[in-house]
């Protein structure tokens, strides 16, 4: 992943998070390591990812800490992690940028994918550049927790090398997955695609490449590589798209597409920055985290520079939360919105602050204005 803002861990104090509305936010989970997904499944129950990164300087095949868990809400209002899949391998680039454990989604059939980043080698990394899927049922959970390849795992879809030796890319870092109708799409944020597999002929394609991004006159580089970072499904038989950018993470310069079956990719929204999640709210908006500013002598995103942002149907933008520290992971469970803090470890619910549908607002913009009345005027009649 060029550019990369998925580094490394440090210790840190808190950091105070303001939200827009709603009641106070609450850390769910804490002393996590890296965690990057949030993702709820069918029955509203909160899943995590964490990478679990061990040192770089640890050995080949390492085992790292990387997890997949389940939080489990308890009578009293607190959350226990219970861990389905655990010991998840760490690989280290030569610039010491860790891959492994990346996002997680939910396939049709209730099924959990995992995209797992970094190279795929046999030897030393068999189930690293990867879509794993595993079998999340509660008997299976409460059996757990299982190793990367034991109990859980249900299937191993390899895209590193088709990505590299195939499509002929430099590099590949498989960073986000979900399946629409029986194909898998993959961000891959070393290639700068989404890679298709059909599960059915269990073939490989290139659905689509993102082109590079134009810098400002001036700038050096003159041009950013577009570098996805989240995939989720659209509910239409599409997909939603965000891109990070490469380096040096130009303001304004990520877009959010929306992606067609085709591989037609149309731009929803633009002009923002180090775009790292996306998810979907009950007025049909997108809510998207950002990393916000740079900091050139860290490396990283500057500390309180992130934040969720809400972009309505019109492109029109709004930010929901500010102060956070790389938000990697973001969810929205009714009216909750969930944002994962990578190097603070923690999960933070923010309550009853996810946009809901507005009574007359019948083109989704977020507005009761003339565009509705002229709906409502071009359908008035007897209903069929």
């Amino acid at each position: 992943m060029h550019g990369s803002v998925l580094l490394s861990a440090c210790c840190v104090a808190s950091l105070s998070l303001v939200a827009a509305g709603g009641d106070p936010p609450e850390v769910i989970a804490e002393g996590l390591v890296l965690p990057i997904g949030i993702e709820a499944d069918p029955n509203d129950q909160i899943w995590i990812s964490e990478m679990g990164a061990p040192s770089p300087k640890d050995p080949p095949g390492t085992p790292g800490a990387g997890r997949i868990s389940m939080l489990a809400s308890d009578l009293d209002g607190t959350y226990t992690q219970v861990p389905l899949v655990e010991n998840i391998q760490v690989a280290f680039n030569a610039m010491n940028e860790p891959a492994g454990v990346h996002h997680i989604s939910f396939a049709p059939d209730g099924s959990l994918l995992l995209a797992t980043g970094g190279p795929n080698v046999p030897t030393a990394f068999p189930y690293l550049g990867s879509v794993l899927r595993y079998d999340p049922s509660y008997p299976v959970l409460m059996d757990g927790p299982h190793a990367v390849d034991g109990a859980a795992l249900l299937q191993q879809v390899p895209i590193f090398p088709y990505v590299r030796q195939v499509a002929g890319y430099p590099d590949s870092n498989t960073y986000a997955a979900i399946q629409v109708d029986r194909k898998l799409w993959i961000a891959d944020a070393g290639a700068n695609a989404v890679i298709q597999y059909d599960l059915d002929l269990e073939s490989y394609s290139v659905l689509v490449e993102l082109p590079n991004k134009t810098n400002p006159k001036g700038t050096t580089p003159p041009f950013s590589q577009a570098v996805p970072t989240r995939i989720i499904a659209d509910g239409q038989g599409g997909a939603y798209l965000v891109e990070l950018t490469g380096f040096p993470f130009i303001a304004g310069n990520a877009d959010v597409y929306r992606l067609a079956a085709d591989g037609t990719l149309t731009t929803v929204a633009s002009g923002l920055q180090t775009l790292l999640d996306v998810a979907v709210a009950s007025d049909g908006s997108l809510l998207v985290s950002s990393g916000g500013d740079f900091d050139p002598d860290s490396g990283l995103p500057a500390m309180g520079a992130g934040s969720v942002i809400r972009v309505r149907q019109d492109g029109s933008t709004t930010t929901l939360i500010d102060g956070l520290w790389i938000p990697s992971g973001l969810e929205v469970v009714g009216d909750d919105v969930y944002v994962a803090q990578m190097l603070f470890g923690t999960i933070t619910r923010y309550p009853g602050i996810a946009p809901r549908s507005c009574v007359g607002d019948l083109n989704g913009d977020g507005r009761v204005d003339g565009a509705d009345m002229g709906l409502l005027i071009s359908t008035w009649g007897v209903c069929p």
